[in-house]
């Protein structure tokens, strides 16, 4: 089993990965720029604070937080970077008076089918919804829905016909019908507020959903999923500080967690039965981690 930590280092350290075409994909934001690596050489993207990636078969689409814009990477039939990205910019603001002053992009998820990619704004409370053709993002057929007043939507993941969103802001996971994009179900994740809602993962088998909280009694809540998509809690296990990202391991019988002011990367059991998790059983020293991958080689 691989495994890959990113850590929040201006030297040197990793934001996000993502897999694909054989290869790896990394972010290093630093005080010059973000950039794009892969097989050890670097492309800069179009913003500042660039935090996400997103795989199409021809395109590599980069979320840039700070600069509220996306980097759209063309890439070559072995998917490495040919060219400079187009740079696609977003417009508005929210009502929050320090973080939402602007767009911030922060991240985008293609739907199970292939066929559109949603892209999220921390900055003005807006998902946006694209058309996929040909391996890449159609900039022109963009559809705009708009989510709760500083709700702060941040990542989401796919389940069976919902699309759940995690907010940063008010700390809650969003369930919304796909594709109709209605609002169904606002549920809190950490009840001792204000948190600080981070990522999300689906479990392989569609029936658990996981969220991180961050600013007080940190942890993972972790939720069943019911009829529609509706999600029930069922359990809230406390971290280290700062549970940042986490994922699970190939065999689904662990849950990795990156602790980026906890130091550490602390490896939970997980019952695939119930979904909810034990220990931890494990902790991984390391400094300001912020993303955690394992996976089986090829």
């Amino acid at each position: 089993m691989k495994l890959f930590i990113g850590t929040w280092d201006p030297a040197w350290g990793y934001t996000w990965v993502a897999r694909g075409f054989g290869k790896l994909y990394a972010l290093r934001s630093l005080a010059g720029g973000s950039f794009l690596c892969v097989e050890g050489k670097e492309y800069p993207t179009s913003g500042q604070n660039s935090c996400h990636i997103t795989l199409l078969d021809r395109q590599a689409v980069v979320s840039d937080y700070t600069s509220g814009t996306l980097s759209l990477f063309p890439l070559d039939k072995n998917g490495i970077p040919a060219g400079e990205p187009e740079i696609l910019h977003f417009e508005g603001r929210g009502p929050h008076p320090v973080r939402q002053t602007s767009p911030h992009i922060h991240s985008s998820w293609l739907s199970p089918n292939g066929d559109s990619l949603v892209v999220v704004d921390l900055g003005t409370d807006r998902l946006y919804r694209f058309p996929v053709h040909d391996g890449k993002m159609a900039v022109d057929g963009k559809e705009v829905f708009q989510m709760p007043n500083g709700c702060g939507p941040r990542h989401c993941a796919f389940g069976e016909s919902s699309l759940y969103v995690s907010t940063e802001l008010s700390d809650e996971v969003l369930v919304l019908d796909w594709p109709s994009m209605e609002l169904m179900q606002r549920i809190v994740v950490n009840k001792m507020l204000p948190g600080g809602g981070g990522h999300l993962l689906l479990s392989p088998d569609k029936r658990f959903l996981y969220a991180s909280s961050r600013l007080q009694n940190d942890g993972i809540a972790v939720f069943t999923i019911g009829e529609n998509g509706y999600l029930e809690p069922a359990g809230y296990f406390n971290t280290e500080l700062h549970p940042r990202h986490f994922c699970l391991s190939p065999d689904g019988e662990s849950l990795l967690v990156a602790c980026k002011d906890g130091d550490c990367v602390q490896v939970f059991g997980r019952s695939r039965e119930n979904g909810l998790l034990s220990g931890p059983k494990e902790l991984i020293k390391i400094n300001k981690p912020v993303f955690v991958d394992c996976y089986e080689e090829d």
